[in-house]
């Protein structure tokens, strides 16, 4: 009688630990997509186009529908951004805009609830927290944020997630997982990286799910290399790589920028330029042995992150494309503060993880390697106070611009300016 009234008692329990974690993760999306929203409102209240979300992936779905999944851009495909697109189109074209940066804010809060999910139980939730906080409160990433064109970092650290954690019950799961692995490396070459760390988690720990998601990488991958080699739809642009333009990039915007914020750099490079390559020795060597320290002693997830980021920058950095035009070197314009900050998403978050594991961890650390990485984070909150709002784009009004489109006679040609000081052309239909 009492295991048949316990039998009976299990499914409720059940019901209400899911209804539990539905709550908690509901929680955490909402407050995660008002952090976001508060550092730059108007990425929903005068939603506009930002670069290749408007001339690339929503043109050219406006312009041949389906068929722009086929199109490669900078030598790869980007399927979730061209996807977003066209589900733009199934809304006014007034309406576009806010469809494509929601569709991008949600992307960019799915790490957070991977993160906090049980796939991570083995940390302390206050530790995920902290983490996760300082994920949606990240400086110098106003590039990354709130556009579908680098939606592929967002999608790329998810996959990351997805394979360093532990598996979760349950066929839709599974499925979701398969789906968001795809979706991250069919769309950008932070993805393709993800096959390579499946592969050896496969190895090292023979789980079908990682089995599975090798076969699904690296088939990604093998397809956008094809694309990359074929395509050739890559702007060729000159790196003017030299080791202290190296140093100036690692030291000034993966680690100074990192902790100070990107604003503190872009002062100290207009104001203090003589004293700045100075500066950017000092954190280059203080992250360094940080990066270094934690790689020794971490847990395999924290190296893998680790290896993950720097094999990210080292790809990024042989082929940028950080600004075109104006005459100037890529790596010489890598040197500004906040230009082409997305190339550094990734090894800034893997710098942050390595100070919190060392701060946190009593056993494989020093007392002294405690104290600098403490030192670091509490300096961490000058990079996220002055970063915290992003500015506002430049109002082009394109709510008149898309007024006029609507009024347009079929065949006609319209011009309408988004940022940054780019033109999206549509051929009305």
């Amino acid at each position: 009688m009492t295991e048949a009234l316990a039998a009976s008692a299990n499914p409720p329990s059940a019901a209400r630990v899911t209804g539990h974690n539905l709550i908690f993760h509901a929680s955490v999306s909402v407050t995660s997509f008002l952090i976001l929203f508060l550092r730059r409102p108007d990425v929903l209240l005068n939603a506009q186009f930002y670069a290749e979300d408007g001339t690339r992936w929503f043109a050219e779905a406006y312009h041949f529908g389906w068929r722009c999944l086929s199109i490669p851009e900078s030598g790869y495909l980007q399927t979730a951004s061209r996807l977003v697109a066209l589900l733009s189109l199934a809304l006014p074209f007034a309406l576009a805009p806010l469809v494509m940066n929601l569709c991008a804010l949600i992307v960019q809060i799915i790490p957070v609830n991977l993160f906090l999910s049980s796939r991570f139980a083995s940390i302390p939730l206050k530790i995920r927290l902290v983490g996760c906080l300082l994920y949606l409160s990240l400086p110098n990433s106003f590039e990354v944020h709130a556009n579908t064109t680098n939606m592929q970092w967002h999608l790329a650290l998810a996959g990351l997630l997805i394979l360093l954690g532990q598996s979760e019950a349950g066929r839709a799961s599974a499925i979701l997982s398969a789906a968001l692995l795809a979706l991250a490396v069919l769309d950008g070459p932070a993805g393709m990286l993800l096959a390579p760390v499946a592969v050896f988690l496969w190895f090292r720990q023979k789980e079908r799910r990682h089995l599975v998601a090798s076969i699904i990488l690296v088939a990604g991958a093998g397809f956008q290399s094809l694309m990359i080699l074929l395509s050739h739809s890559r702007r060729p642009a000159p790196n003017g790589a030299t080791i202290d333009r190296l140093f100036s990039i690692l030291g000034g915007q993966v680690f100074l920028c990192s902790i100070l914020g990107v604003r503190t750099s872009i002062s100290l490079f207009f104001r203090h330029w003589p004293y700045l390559f100075a500066l950017e020795i000092i954190a280059l060597v203080i992250g360094l042995v940080i990066v270094l320290h934690a790689f020794r002693r971490g847990p395999v997830a924290l190296k893998v992150l680790l290896c993950f980021a720097t094999v990210a920058l080292t790809f990024a950095l042989i082929r940028p494309v950080a600004t075109t035009g104006g005459g100037f070197e890529q790596w010489e314009k890598l040197q500004v503060p906040g230009v082409g900050n997305r190339y550094y998403f990734f090894p800034m978050l893997a710098f942050y993880a390595s100070l919190i594991w060392i701060a946190t961890n009593t056993e494989q650390t020093t007392r002294l390697s405690r104290f600098v990485a403490v030192s670091m984070l509490a300096l961490l909150s000058i990079g996220v106070v002055r970063d915290w709002r992003y500015k506002p784009f430049v109002d082009y009004n394109f709510k008149s611009f898309a007024a006029e489109f609507e009024r347009a006679a079929p065949g006609s040609r319209v011009s309408i300016p988004i940022n940054p000081d780019w033109q999206l052309v549509l051929i009305k239909h």
